[in-house]
């Protein structure tokens, strides 16, 4: 009996001692969790990446809603990660981030109908001030309930007028308010283009989307791994530190930044980061 056992261990090989509990969350493309893409999100596919690289740890996947999310991450008797973070003042009380980034892609835009821009005499992805194109022509704007957009657009939405901004909690925030959108209930939808592009395509027999560029910041957001501010976390983020700029030189990470976007899109974050690369 005891020699079948060892036999099966030797085949099995050694169980990984240590393991990250990753939060993944309903904001496709980034997690796919309830189709037949499931598994195939972008944020979803880095973190293979990262496993790839990570022998000694086994990964665990666990589903929050992204209300609370960040909930989750602060709880100290547990240690969870997450990718794609701002690192905000707020944020680094409870949590540790990675020095490098994780995720790089093009900054929030504004999703509207092609109605509304014409109406406005706007072109689709001309650049607008968030602020002043909101309240100027007397707009709603739609945003996700407890997500951050970076420190200065996170300001910039506080400043509008609450009777223009409506918060959309629970999950498929972002789907919830792009169909809002297409009632005419909110006239522009803060998101990314990425999932702007993949909630448009669930949409477009509906009405016809256009993007409009948010110059309040720079064109390009950066997304951190953020893990619970224990002693856990302090050394999977040690680990992760280590790690991740071998992956992000990749081209299979550029190839995953770029999975979910259209191409006239694709085109202009490859520029952004060659400039980035050659500066």
């Amino acid at each position: 009996m005891r020699k079948t056992l060892f036999l099966l261990l030797m085949l099995i090989g050694p169980a990984k001692a240590k393991s990250i509990d990753w939060i993944i969350t309903d904001f496709p493309p980034y997690y796919m969790i309830s189709d037949a893409l499931e598994g195939t999100g972008r944020d979803e596919l880095v973190i293979n990446l990262l496993h790839d690289q990570l022998p000694e740890y086994s990964e665990n996947k666990i589903f929050f809603p992204a209300s609370r999310a960040i909930r989750a991450l602060s709880d100290k008797r547990k240690t969870y990660c997450m990718l794609s973070l701002y690192k905000t003042p707020e944020r680094q009380k409870f949590m540790y981030f990675s020095e490098s980034y994780a995720t790089i892609g093009l900054s929030p835009t504004l999703a509207i109908s092609k109605q509304t821009l014409k109406a406005l005499n706007k072109s689709q992805l001309e650049k607008v001030s968030l602020k002043q194109f909101i309240e100027q022509n007397n707009l709603v704007l739609g945003v996700a309930m407890q997500r951050s957009y970076g420190a200065r657009l996170d300001e910039i939405i506080k400043s509008i007028p609450r009777e223009q901004v409506i918060v959309r909690p629970g999950q498929d925030a972002l789907e919830s308010l792009t169909n809002m959108l297409v009632k005419r209930r909110v006239d522009a939808v803060i998101g990314y283009p990425s999932e702007h592009f993949y909630i448009h395509k669930l949409t477009q027999k509906k009405a016809q989307l256009s993007q409009l560029i948010l110059d309040d910041i720079d064109p390009l957001a950066y997304g951190y791994v953020g893990c619970t501010k224990n002693e856990n976390g302090r050394q999977i983020i040690r680990v992760i530190n280590q790690t991740m700029p071998g992956i992000t030189n990749s081209q299979a990470f550029k190839t995953i930044m770029v999975k979910w976007l259209p191409s006239y899109l694709e085109s202009k974050l490859d520029k952004l980061l060659k400039g980035k690369a050659s500066s």
